[in-house]
């Protein structure tokens, strides 16, 4: 007989998790006399089966199947997999208006395992025993269906449990079962059977009982966790279908709220609606245990301000249940210094132009001040040249207000717009630029306009910086060419030029920040220009051959307009 210390208790949770391993047949007979106990017990024995991908049979009154249904689907448990576990009544299986017949008992038990031991996955089962009041030979009757179900789950190597009510169970009869069980259980604790050799515990079990000291370890850890997430300087939101069941101190002080006013919220109500398809189509894979790509959204605050954030999601267990766990990083500062760069490359750009643009301004302007001097000595009739006078005036007015646009703030308004005039304007305004340098600049733009959503003032820019770009490394005399054209719904254009080339050895770098080829440049401009042309969905690449040329080639998603 095995001596009882405490070394050998340890708890319902522990025996009936997904820790317990089925090498050979455990036997226990569980009292219970607490109802919400006897409930939780029983969760932690189906959940653990399903993790573990084990067969499960429980037999029970059909309203506590119908209370475990409801709280396994609360846990997260989805239709398919409650689908897979054996619920029956027990009255039906049990029969208590007639005396107990252990022959007829574990026959319709072989009878309901049979097909679940021939899929060879471990099988774990449980059974409330219903008993007819006042039978006789109650002792005997039950002494032989213990020894006759002890038997059987050896021979099949499966985990059973048979479930008691301790206030009807008279305590002789639960001493004279417990010879035929490996273990007793009660609704807090669970034991050696003190009719059981101590060296014959079943393997798993006897593993467990120092599963007692882990999970103390574990709840330890998990609170260290908990600090650490409660404290991390990132907002931290954990959602269950789709309402929030947490947030952090950071989460509460970026959306400017309490715990209380943020529980229970549903998590869209405080994102944009306008970044609700990017976020569902991204949910999607987070279901399926993918990890969730960063993105950029706005979320809304109880008081209205829209906040920019980058999110990473990923799925998470949280309070024993399956939810996504958000990280979202306030990216304002991030945003102002990208702006910032955005701004400061445009003002290099207009400082470089400067000495063009007034010989550009300058030119139309002796054209219009010899016409009024011939016009005011009689030469010539002054409506004769208004055509001239006014073609020149509006070449000066487009340089102008082209270079008023790269003195202005960083506008981030997007908008419909039709890009082939944009070049259009962009490469007139460029060309007083390549005349300084004496190189051609050709434009082949289609009359049909290609409209694209986008920020118009960004565009320009990237289109300037390279056409820039291109004008340098041309030598006098040579050639670029800018092409506008639509292509299989997005709107490409193409920049060619006949100059030097770029090294291949140095082409993998181009776009890095600081890498530039150019003695006093800081590399940034194309990396700002890849940045500005990702933010718009579009694509940028280029091909080069060193000493033949370059072409590089952008896309952006046309609209319907």
């Amino acid at each position: 007989m095995a001596t009882i210390t405490s070394r050998h208790i340890i708890q319902p949770e522990a025996a009936l998790s997904k820790n317990t391993i089925i090498t050979n047949g455990t036997h226990i007979s569980y009292v219970s006399t607490e109802f919400s106990k006897y409930i939780e017990n029983a969760l932690y024995f189906i959940t653990a089966g399903i993790e573990l991908n084990q067969e499960i049979l429980f037999i029970d009154d059909n309203k506590v199947l119908k209370l475990l249904n409801e709280r396994l689907k609360e846990q997260g448990i989805t239709q398919a997999q409650l689908d897979r576990i054996n619920f029956m009544d027990n009255i039906e299986f049990y029969e208590p208006n007639t005396p107990l017949d252990p022959d007829k008992i574990m026959h319709k038990f072989a009878y309901a395992l049979t097909p679940l031991l021939t899929t060879r996955n471990p099988v774990r089962h449980w059974g409330k025993v219903v008993l007819l009041k006042g039978q006789k030979n109650l002792l005997e009757r039950l002494s032989k269906y213990e020894a006759a179900a002890n038997q059987f789950i050896k021979k099949s190597n499966s985990f059973g449990i048979c479930a008691f009510d301790g206030m009807q169970l008279p305590a002789s009869v639960h001493m004279e079962i417990m010879k035929y069980n490996h273990y007793i259980m009660s609704d807090n604790e669970l034991v050696i059977s003190s009719f059981q050799d101590s060296e014959n515990l079943h393997p798993s079990i006897r593993r467990e009982i120092n599963y007692k000291n882990a999970l103390s370890t574990l709840k330890i850890a998990q609170s260290h966790y908990a600090r650490i997430i409660e404290e991390m300087p990132d907002a931290v939101f954990i959602t269950s279908r789709g309402n929030i069941a947490y947030t952090n101190k950071s989460a509460l002080k970026l959306m400017e709220a309490d715990s209380a006013q943020l529980h229970n919220k549903v998590v869209w109500e405080i994102i944009d609606p306008a970044f609700h398809g990017q976020i569902k189509a991204k949910a999607g894979g987070v279901l399926k245990r993918e990890r969730f790509s960063t993105c950029e959204i706005q979320l809304i605050a109880l008081t209205g301000k829209k906040v920019d954030v980058e999110v990473l999601s990923f799925p998470f267990v949280f309070e024993d249940k399956k939810t996504i766990i958000h990280i979202a990083r306030n990216i304002k500062e991030r945003k102002e210094n990208h702006d910032l760069m955005i701004r400061n490359e445009k003002l290099e750009i207009a400082g470089q132009l400067a000495a063009s643009i007034a010989h550009e301004i300058r030119n139309p302007l002796t054209a219009i001040k010899g016409f009024m001097k011939l016009a005011e000595q009689g030469s010539l009739h002054i409506k004769d040249v208004y055509p001239i006078l006014d073609a020149e005036i509006n070449r000066i007015e487009t340089i102008a207000s082209e270079l008023l646009l790269l003195g202005k703030p960083v506008s981030t308004e997007i908008k419909v717009m039709d890009l082939s005039k944009l070049l259009y304007d962009i490469c007139t305004f460029m060309q007083s630029q390549a005349n300084m340098k004496n190189v051609i600049l050709h434009f082949n733009i289609p009359n049909k306009p290609l409209y694209c959503k986008c920020n118009g003032d960004q565009i320009k820019q990237v289109f300037m910086n390279i056409i820039k770009n291109a004008i340098e490394a041309v030598p006098s005399s040579g050639q670029i060419t800018v092409n506008a054209k639509e292509i299989e719904g997005d709107a490409m254009f193409e920049i060619i030029d006949n100059g030097v080339g770029i090294p291949i050895d140095i082409q993998n770098k181009l776009g890095e920040p600081f890498y530039t080829t150019k003695e006093k440049g800081t590399g940034l401009g194309l990396m700002v220009c890849y940045n500005i042309i990702e933010q718009h969905n579009g694509n940028i690449c280029f091909h080069s051959i060193e000493g033949e040329g370059t072409t590089f080639t952008v896309t952006i998603p046309l609209v319907k307009e």
